[in-house]
Formats: C-alpha cells, sequence, structure tokens
C-alpha cells in the first residue's frame, strides 16, 4: 500500500458538522432587549451617582414636645 504524499486532515467534532440552526428574532424581541439594556445603564448610573455623592449623615432626632430626657450628645454650643 502506497502512502499518499498529502497530510491529514483533521476531523471536525459531529457539533461542527451540523448544519446551522436558524434563529427568528422578531421586532418585539429586540424592543424588549432595548428596554432591558435602557433599566441596566439607570441602575448602572444611579449606582455611580450614589457612590459619588458619598455617605449621608444621620438625622438628628426630633424632640418630642412631652419629654423631659436630654437627647444632645454633648454640650450646647452658643
Amino acid at each position: 500500500m502506497a502512502r499518499t504524499s498529502y497530510p491529514r486532515r483533521p476531523q471536525l467534532p459531529r457539533f461542527c458538522q451540523r448544519e446551522p440552526r436558524h434563529t427568528l428574532v422578531t421586532i418585539t424581541n429586540l424592543r424588549y432587549l432595548h428596554r432591558l439594556i435602557w433599566l441596566l445603564l439607570l441602575f448602572q448610573v444611579t449606582t455611580v451617582l450614589l457612590v459619588i455623592a458619598g455617605p449621608v449623615p444621620p438625622r438628628p432626632l426630633p424632640s418630642q414636645p412631652g419629654s423631659t430626657a436630654n437627647h444632645s450628645s454633648g454640650p450646647l454650643m452658643p
């Protein structure tokens, strides 16, 4: 048996040999995707703005009219 001078071509896996499946994309699907991308972008922008703004200081407790307790944490400043 004579050997040919051509090198052997590698065989492709089975999933590469099958015909590609065709996918139908409707305009409705594209609109949903477009809305989802805008929603994610809005979420990212608001997250960045919150990070840039930094921590929010706590609000002082409002004094109640009938309370005799002193809620201050230190001496009063003039």
